[in-house]
Parts: C-alpha cells; structure tokens; sequence
C-alpha cells in the first residue's frame, strides 16, 4: 500500500517522517521504501491480508492517530435527495456471492480532465489520470479501502442492474478489452441483456465512461472473498479492486463510499444526484464478541499495562466496551477488525500500540501448563500405537487425481468435490478416503528401493452429503480419518486396527459375545473385506480392508 503524506495529513497531523515510518513499523506496518513524487512524499507499507483496514489512506490515519495519540478527522459523507426522480432498480440472485448491492445514479456530468490536485495525488500512489469521474472512483477506493465502480448509463440496456452467476461459456470484455470466457462459478454485473462487469474483479469495456458520458450509476457492493478471489485467479485478471475484496473491505464503508463519490463527482464534474439511492439485499457484518480478562495482558507480555491504558488503546482502536467487571471486561470489534476474535487477539493490540520496546527482555514468563483436549489426546495415543507397531507416519496431499475416484468411500457415496481450477495439476479433487494417498506413497517408496512400506497417517477427507437439502446440515463434513498400509497378511493388518481401537478402549466383539456389563456401549466395531481393483495398480498389496466405528447411542 503506497501512502501519499500530503494525502495523509488531510485525516491526521503527522509527525517527520522517520519517526512515522519507524512507528509504524513496530507496529505491524512494515516500512518498504520512501520517495519524493514532485512536491509529496510517497511511502511504501506492507500490509499483511489479516488487516485490510489498512488499505486506504483513512485505515492508516486511523493507526497514526492512534499510535500519536492525535485527533482522526473523516470527512462527512452524505447525499439528500435530489431531482429527478427515476425508476431504476437492482435485483440480486447470488446473495451467496453478493450480500449487498448499492448504486446512485448522477445525471447531467461533464466527463474531462480531473483537477490537479486529483492527478497528484493518485500519481503519488501510482495510480495514472483516466478522467474525473473514473479518478473519484479509484480516490475514493484508495482513500477507505472500498472498491467502486462507474457505469455509463446510456449504455446499459433497460433499468435494471442484475447480480447473478454467469452463465457457463458467457463471453465477456473486460476494460483492457481483451474477451474472457466466464464460468458459472463466477458473479457478474448485468443489464437485461449481458453482463458488464465481472463482480469485484474489472468492468466491461462496452459501459466504460468516455467523454460523451453524461449520466452516471455509482456502484458499490459487498462481495463474497471466495468467488472474487476464484475468478481473479480463473482469468489471470486480478486488480485492486479484486485484492481488496478477497480480504473483505469494512462493511460500514460500502454506503460511505458510494455517497463520498456521488459528492465528489458532483463537484468535479457537475450534474446532479437523482434519487433515491438503489440498493438490494443486506450488509453481512461479524463483529466479534471478546471477554478480556484483566491479569491477562501482564501474564502474556510480562509487564503491567494499567487498565485504564488497556481501555484508552481499545477504545481508541474502535473497540466498544459492552460489560465492565473486576475480572473480565467484554469487547465489540469494529467492523473493519474482522480479525480480531479471540482474547490474545485483544492483548497483541495493546502490546503494538503501548511499544514492543516497553516489554522487558530479561524478565521470565511464567509457563502455564496446556491441557490438552480429549481428540488431541486420542490422536497421540494413535499416533504413538502405529509407531510402536512399526509404521512411520506419511503426510500426504488433500487433492488425488480422478483415477483414484476408483476407490470407493465407506462413509458415502457422494462424488467427490472438485476444485477448479486444481490446487495442483493432474489432481483435482478432495480425497473422500486416506486409501489412495498412502498407497501412492507407500508405492514411490518401495520404488525408490525401501525395503520398508508400512505407513499410516491421520489426517482430513471431504464428504459431500448425498441430500444436501437436508434442512440444519453442513454441506461438507471433514471427519479426521486414520488409515494403515502395511504388506503383511490379512491377520497382521487386522490385528494391527484391533490393536490401536483396544488402546481407545473400543473392542471386537459379535452380537451374541458382547458380554452383559456393555450392553449399552455405544460403539459398535465392524471389520469388512473391500474388493478395490485399483489396489493393486498403486502397489501389491494382498488384501484391502477398512474398519468402521460406528456411533449407536451416543459416546460416553
């Protein structure tokens, strides 16, 4: 994130700028380079994903003002009611991809050059001069961290603005006018009749402003990371616009945003606001809910930060205290620190502002014992019975190639989820089974002249319910699965799975043997023979069988 300080003085005075790039830095606002562009200073920060508050120049005021204890001046953003009045409207059918949609038309501009203080300002940051009304939108984008877009109203076909999937194979071109086939897993911007923009990626070339626009619809909308960030990486096509999505811009600054742009079009390139403003469906925002217990901070950082400074650093941070006590004080995040969830979460932000120098370096921190959770603790003693049986543990991938769909899953039919495109290429699929990844490494082991194979892992596949209609299901599940590939013979293998179930306290037994003292056990151990022809086109293996507990009462 290029930073322009004659750009940044207009939210916060700021100190020389050594000590702001210094202080920054400690921060968490890595200091990359400074340069002289003309008369400003242009200072370039890294930003990490987890803070994309910080990718507009309000964000880094905002930690300025906090960091020097000086006044944050926002500019007030807000458009009444204008003349005339018209009947466009915008329907959203992808909320899944678009939560929120927002327009504002502005009639009757004069598109043509942007005043010099405008040109400056975006070259400081790298940005070159379209025209004034495109140069708001991407001032406006820089300035809070809110992507916009600008259409060209005469252009679109009917009074309508459609967010939806494309349609598979839809062609579209893009404003570097080069065509790009689209795919149902994206979301575009549409009129009654194409689509004009690809959402949160780049508008199209054929509703670009030109110097003939003269009316004006103001886009600005929440977008899903997950279908941004697929279709800029589909198409080769990423933006600024597109790396500010995939991150998740402040849901409070959508609305902002937009009326900041309306009145800076208005003033820069005349017209009129027409209202009323355009919006479909709802802002999707999580703030989280944290308790921070008051010993906490010192227990962490060894040394005493009072609780009134803990409260004057959060509260300035945008933090809103919900409930006051003796041991634990709760905590609002502000919208734009989504990533902010947890209890530490809360005492790193005091740590960064009140200086990592003021923490001691020689003072002992008392280690605090981790307990460590009943499935930890299985997976350890699993973990340790397959070691001392002789297997060593494998690592393998998530993704399988579609030869290994041969392979059958014992927990459901559902095909296999298929990522597109692949995580790694030939491989294109979430394994629904351990089975084929550890008879593959097992194979390029032995192949590789080990005289050892045995292997077994513990590790995630991915299950697609057979009925995903089904009303309060997850779609996916993920069980933690262990899976075993040995060379040995039929009872070896199955004595091996006894073995490590015996050690979990799960045991064998048929229904006429299980004595009266477990009749309400609540598992049931089943051994089945599995017929997979594949097997034995991976590796030589004389048998393949799976172990299934099944949950009957319920796990005491």
């Amino acid at each position: 994130m290029i930073v322009s300080l004659d750009w940044l003085a207009d939210y916060v005075d700021l100190p020389d700028v050594n000590t702001l790039t210094e202080r920054l830095l400690l921060s968490g606002l890595n200091h990359e380079s400074t340069k002289m562009v003309h008369d400003d200073t242009a200072v370039d920060l890294e930003v990490t994903s987890n803070r994309p508050d910080c990718l507009g120049h309000i964000g880094v005021a905002r930690e300025v003002s906090v960091l020097f204890q000086r006044p944050l001046k926002i500019p007030a953003a807000s458009v009444m009611g204008g003349e005339p009045l018209h009947s466009f409207s915008v329907a959203i059918e992808s909320k899944d991809m678009c939560p929120f949609y927002s327009a504002r038309l502005v009639r009757g501009v004069t598109v043509g050059p942007s005043p010099d203080w405008l040109v400056r300002r975006l070259e400081a940051v790298g940005v070159a001069s379209v025209n004034n009304v495109v140069d708001v939108t991407n001032y406006v984008m820089l300035e809070c961290g809110q992507p916009l877009h600008a259409f060209d109203l005469s252009r679109l076909d009917g009074e309508k603005i459609i967010v939806r999937r494309a349609k598979e194979g839809e062609s579209f071109v893009a404003i570097n006018h080069k065509e790009y086939k689209l795919t149902s897993e994206m979301c575009v911007i549409s009129d009654s009749k194409q689509p004009l923009a690809i959402a949160g990626v780049m508008g199209g070339a054929e509703t670009e402003i030109s110097l003939e626009t003269t009316d004006v619809l103001i886009e600005s909308a929440q977008f899903a990371p997950l279908p941004v960030r697929s279709a800029a990486r589909a198409l080769v096509l990423g933006s600024p616009s597109s790396y500010r999505f995939e991150r998740g811009p402040d849901p409070a600054a959508v609305e902002w945003a937009s009326c900041r742009a309306v009145n800076l079009i208005v003033e820069l390139a005349g017209g009129a606001f027409a209202a009323p403003a355009i919006q479909a469906g709802s802002l999707s925002s999580s703030q989280a809910t944290i308790d921070l217990r008051t010993h906490r901070v010192e227990q962490v950082l060894g040394v005493s930060v009072s609780l009134q400074r803990q409260r004057e650093i959060l509260e300035s941070l945008g933090f809103v205290e919900q409930e006051s006590g003796a041991d634990v004080t709760r905590w609002l995040a502000p919208t734009w620190r989504r990533d902010c969830t947890r209890e530490i979460d809360l005492v790193e932000e005091v740590a960064r502002i009140e200086g990592y120098d003021c923490v001691p370096e020689d003072i002992p921190i008392s280690a605090v014992p981790v307990q460590r959770s009943p499935r930890e603790r299985m997976v350890r003693v699993v973990s340790e019975s397959c070691v001392a049986a002789g297997f060593c543990e494998a690592m393998t991938r998530s993704v399988v190639g579609e030869r290994f769909e041969e392979f059958s899953s014992p927990w459901g039919n559902a095909p296999a989820l298929v990522c597109s495109p692949p995580l790694v290429q030939g491989a294109d699929r979430l394994r629904r089974t351990l089975l084929p990844s550890l008879l593959e490494a097992r194979s390029n082991s032995l192949s590789s002249g080990s005289s050892h194979g045995d292997l077994f892992e513990i590790a995630h596949c991915y299950l697609r319910h057979e009925n995903e209609s089904s009303e309060g299901m997850v779609p996916i599940e993920e069980p933690l699965l262990l899976a075993l590939a040995t060379g040995g013979d039929f009872f070896q293998g199955k004595g091996f799975a006894a073995a490590i179930l015996e050690r979990l306290g799960v045991y064998e037994w048929s229904s006429s043997e299980r004595p009266l003292s477990h009749a309400a056990s609540s598992l049931e151990l089943r051994i089945t023979r599995s017929n997979q022809r594949s097997c034995r086109q991976v590796v030589l293996l004389k048998f393949c069988f799976m172990v299934k507990v099944r949950r009957v009462a319920g796990l005491v």
